[in-house]
């Protein structure tokens, strides 16, 4: 029996009993208590039942509080499993943290290894610059050498033909010479002249032809020593300059080859934080599901537990409501049997 077909049920027996005092003055008052006790005895039959239906409601309540407790229990023991994802989150967090560190000091390290790779480039541009200049030089000195040894050249022939000559004008001599000896035996006295004036002129045309080859000579040794020590300067800049190229691209090479490295571990450390992320992110959705559930079932515990609460309250005042219509009752009826 429902509540308000219990409620409609009193009233009407209630209405009923005030019905039957309101006769009670106008019949006779032997058939009117008999009536009475009748209707009494009909409500009271219905009170026990109430009391009774009362009583199983409560055994109900009771079993469903009872019932509810294991609920209440099993959701203490989503505590534990909740606190150990807590802290797998917690941990997978600190993990994150650490991986996003790590990458942090890696690209700080990239840009660093970055930066010395852009100055040592810079060193190597401007070496390189420095030895196409000094290449440049090396070809002008070879000009410069080629035009000397050209000039060199041009003086051993001047000084080739200056001995020719000088071979020539002596035969020459030495014929005029001989012809004079000739002379000499049919003209005595004018010998000693001639051989004076040969020996002189003799003496000159050497004189003259050393004082030739040795300032050519001179000239061509100095050239060439200062020429000499002029290659032999830009040979060992040029061989500096490229055992400076060769250390700078090893050096370019190592910091290539650790920036390749550093990319890589950077490369590496952000798939393993991409795939982190996504196991992070599919737990944290799986948590979340199942903590949405858990609310679920338990506002849908409570909801069943405060409608039980409601129903007992509703049945408690019904039940205080017919102990005082009977206590009302009773004093009508002790009333009426006084009189």
């Amino acid at each position: 029996m429902d509540l308000p077909t219990l409620r409609s049920t009193m009233d009407s027996s209630l209405l009923s009993i005030r019905s039957g005092m309101d006769s009670l003055h106008q019949n006779n008052h032997q058939e009117a208590m008999q009536e009475l006790n009748e209707r009494l005895a009909g409500y009271l039959q219905r009170v026990r039942g109430l009391e009774e239906e009362n009583h199983k409601l409560e055994e109900e309540i009771d079993e469903l509080s009872a019932q509810k407790n294991p609920v209440a229990r099993d959701w203490e023991t989503y505590q534990t499993p909740l606190q150990q994802l807590r802290k797998q989150v917690e941990d997978l967090n600190m993990d994150n943290a650490k991986l996003l560190l790590q990458i942090d000091n890696a690209r700080l390290a990239a840009d660093d290894f970055k930066v010395k790779l852009e100055a040592e480039q810079a060193i190597c541009d401007g070496v390189q610059k420095d030895t196409q200049g000094l290449r440049k030089m090396i070809d002008d000195t070879n000009f410069l050498r080629m035009k000397l040894e050209s000039e060199v050249e041009t003086l051993r022939e001047e000084l080739a033909h200056l001995n020719r000559d000088h071979k020539e004008e002596v035969a020459a001599l030495q014929a005029l010479i001989a012809n004079n000896n000739v002379k000499i035996e049919v003209d005595g006295p004018k010998k000693h002249d001639l051989n004076e004036s040969i020996a002189q002129i003799r003496s000159q045309y050497e004189k003259m032809a050393e004082q030739n080859r040795l300032e050519a000579e001179n000239t061509y040794k100095t050239k060439f020593d200062a020429l000499s020590q002029e290659a032999n300067l830009n040979t060992k800049s040029l061989e500096q300059t490229k055992n400076e190229v060769v250390d700078l691209r090893r050096q370019l090479q190592t910091l290539e080859m650790e920036r390749q490295t550093l990319q890589k571990t950077v490369d590496s450390l952000e798939h393993v934080l991409k795939d982190t992320e996504d196991h992070f992110s599919s737990q944290l959705m799986d948590l979340n599901r199942m903590l949405a559930r858990l609310q679920d079932e338990l506002a849908a515990c409570r909801a069943d537990i405060e409608r039980q609460v409601r129903d007992y309250d509703a049945l408690l005042n019904l039940k205080s409501k017919l102990e005082n219509e009977i206590h009302d009752y009773r004093t009508l009826l002790e009333g009426v049997t006084d009189k």
